[in-house]
C-alpha cells in the first residue's frame, strides 16, 4: 500500500487523493520540529506510525482518516492530541488546502476548523490562547475560559460576514477578560453562543445555551446583576436608532426589578435583551 510523505507543496495532491476515496493520515513533528505528514489509501491510520518513526517522528502524534467532499476535507482524528491538532492547523495555514478544514474526533465532535484565507477574510485577532489575566482569580476565569475553548472552533463553521463579526467578539471577550472585566466579557461570550446555536452550528439549541448560561448566571451575586445590567447598556447605546430606544426601556424595566431585589425578573429582561442583540449581530 502507497505511502506519501506530504510536503507543504503536496497539500493540494492530499486534497485530490481525499476526494476519490477514504485516505489515513498521521502527523507529528520531527527531530527538527519541522511539520511530517504522511498518507495512504485506506481506514488503518496506526500502521503510519511506524514509517513515521522511521522519519523521524515521534509522540505526541495525530492520525487518523480523512474524505474530500463538497468543498470541505473531514479529518477524523482517532489520536487528537491538543497540541498536534493546533500544529497541524498551522501548517495547513501555512500551506493551504483551498477548501474548509474539519478536524473531528471519532465521536464526531467538532476539535478545531480552518477556512481558506482571502484577503476579505483574514482577521488577525485574539483568541482563546492569548487569555493572561494576572492578578485575577483563576476561578473566576475558568468557566469563561471553559466557554470560549467550546465556541471558538465553532465560529468558523459560521457564514462568511458572521464569521467575522464573531471572531471580532471573542477578540473582544479575550481583551475584557484580560482586563479583569469578567461580566461583560460574560455578556459578549453569551452573545456569540447564541449567535452559534441559532444558525445550529452547536451541538446545543438555543433554549439550552440559555438555559445553561443561566445556571451561570444564577450564581452570581446581586452586584454581579447590576454590573451585567451595566455592560448591556454599553452594548444597548451601540445598536441603531429604534432597537436602542426600545431595548433602553426594556434595561430601564431590568433596573427597576434589581432596585427591588426581584432578581429572577430581573434576569428574565436582561435575557431578552440579551437575545434581542444578538439578534442584530
Amino acid at each position: 500500500m502507497s505511502i506519501d510523505r506530504i510536503s507543504g507543496k503536496e497539500v493540494k495532491d492530499m486534497v485530490r487523493e481525499g476526494a476519490k476515496k477514504r485516505m489515513s493520515f498521521a502527523f507529528c513533528l520531527d527531530d527538527s520540529k519541522d511539520p511530517l505528514l504522511m498518507i495512504q489509501p485506506g481506514k488503518k491510520p496506526e500502521t503510519l506510525r511506524n514509517p513515521m518513526k522511521q522519519a523521524g517522528g515521534g509522540p505526541p502524534m495525530a492520525w487518523g482518516t480523512y474524505t474530500v467532499r463538497s468543498g470541505e476535507m473531514e479529518m477524523i482524528c482517532e489520536s487528537a492530541p491538543g497540541r498536534m491538532i493546533g500544529e497541524l492547523k498551522k501548517f495547513f495555514k501555512r500551506n493551504p488546502a483551498k477548501v474548509n478544514v474539519l478536524f473531528v474526533d471519532d465521536g464526531g465532535n467538532l476539535l478545531d476548523s480552518l477556512k481558506p484565507e482571502s484577503s476579505e477574510s483574514v482577521v488577525a485577532e485574539e483568541d482563546v490562547s492569548d487569555i493572561s489575566a494576572s492578578g485575577i482569580d483563576p476561578k473566576a476565569i475558568a468557566p469563561l475560559k471553559r466557554r470560549l475553548k467550546r465556541i471558538q472552533p465553532r465560529i468558523g463553521l459560521a457564514p462568511g460576514p458572521l464569521e467575522l463579526k464573531l471572531k471580532r467578539a471573542l477578540a473582544k471577550s479575550v481583551a475584557l477578560i484580560n482586563k479583569g472585566r469578567l461580566q461583560e466579557a460574560e455578556t459578549m461570550v453569551m452573545v456569540i453562543e447564541r449567535a452559534i446555536a441559532g444558525i445550529g452550528k452547536d451541538r446545543e439549541d438555543e433554549a439550552k445555551t440559555m438555559k445553561r448560561g443561566q445556571r451561570e448566571m444564577d450564581q452570581r451575586s446581586l452586584g454581579a446583576q447590576v454590573k451585567r445590567a451595566q455592560s448591556l447598556q454599553a452594548n444597548v447605546a451601540r445598536a441603531p436608532g429604534k432597537a436602542r430606544d426600545r431595548l433602553g426601556r426594556a434595561l430601564h424595566v431590568a433596573a427597576r426589578h434589581l432596585k427591588r431585589r426581584d432578581l429572577d425578573s430581573a434576569r428574565d429582561a436582561m435575557d431578552k435583551i440579551e437575545k434581542a442583540l444578538t439578534a442584530l449581530v
